[in-house]
């Protein structure tokens, strides 16, 4: 399991904006109402500027106290826009929309939802919860773009409508509830050749739900393939928790080898708890592949 200090981050999500977003309270609580009902404000108010809520299904005692899960939207502006610098890696990783970068471009405006005390949840209904309140506020402004800050990517915010009532019944397959990333690592220290050219693929999303995400760190490997194991691990991470154990054999992509996992802290960014996938040689890359070889990397 992931780390308290994991676990207990907020859940965000930004909604872009090309023109500035005028969001409606009560019909932001009226399609709550619909989607999960007994959703409140937490002023007890339908028509105040204040966008705090609660929901009474989502209520702990934690250290003698009633602790509850809140969510609030609150309006920013964009520093720079139309600069992209801050989003190329989240553009980059966005699989699900190509026309990401002209979109987000154009925006100048975005409304941030967050969740605050809401740890303990369990992983699947705070991940909902937040599903639901970006629909909601989707459907009630003019959103021009989704930028899942949780998974690190944009996504077309009528896809995701689209998407959460199709999954509806499995809302971690819905658009933007976790994130496969595929990086390239080029070099190590003063090395810049071929053969140290290696790949990291990641997901992103089950750890600031309080589950590990997957790694693997690799080379000679075809990336898609081990991008589908990633993701095919992770869907069942959310199905059924995690159940892989330090040095278990894992499945990989021919018949005839084995590779193993092992939890580790991820590679990559942001800081996590990580199942790593270990290819084995000549496969693993980086400083496993210098451990396991005995080979050194500057």
């Amino acid at each position: 399991m992931a780390d308290d200090n994991d676990v207990s981050r907020d859940y965000r999500v930004r909604l872009f904006y090309k023109t500035k977003p005028e969001p409606s309270k009560a019909a932001i609580l009226d399609k709550m109402q619909v989607l999960s009902e007994g959703f409140a404000p937490r002023d007890g108010k339908r028509d105040s500027d204040r966008l705090d809520f609660r929901h009474p299904r989502f209520v702990a005692n934690i250290g003698g106290k009633s602790v509850g899960a809140t969510w609030s939207i609150r309006e920013e502006e964009i520093e720079y826009p139309g600069d992209l610098t801050p989003f190329l890696p989240a553009l980059e990783q966005s699989w699900l929309w190509d026309d990401a970068e002209q979109v987000v471009g154009d925006c100048e405006h975005q409304l941030l939802i967050t969740d605050q005390t809401a740890a303990n949840m369990r992983p699947i209904e705070r991940l909902q919860m937040m599903q639901f309140l970006v629909s909601a506020v989707v459907e009630a402004t003019a959103c021009d773009a989704i930028y899942w800050e949780a998974t690190e990517q944009f996504l077309d915010p009528q896809k995701f409508v689209e998407g959460l009532h199709q999954f509806g019944a499995k809302p971690w397959k819905a658009p933007g509830a976790f994130n496969v990333r595929v990086s390239r690592v080029i070099g190590y220290g003063e090395r810049r050749d071929d053969e140290s050219r290696d790949m990291i693929i990641d997901s992103l999303g089950l750890g600031i739900l309080g589950w590990p995400d997957f790694q693997c760190h690799f080379r000679g490997l075809d990336w898609r393939e081990i991008q589908q194991i990633i993701y095919e691990n992770a869907l069942e991470v959310f199905e059924s928790g995690p159940k892989l154990q330090d040095g278990q054999a894992f499945t990989s992509v021919k018949a005839t080898q084995v590779w193993k996992c092992r939890y580790e802290e991820a590679l990559l960014g942001p800081p996590r708890k990580v199942i790593d996938i270990d290819p084995g040689i000549p496969y693993c890359a980086g400083l496993r592949y210098a451990v396991t070889a005995g080979v050194y990397v500057k």
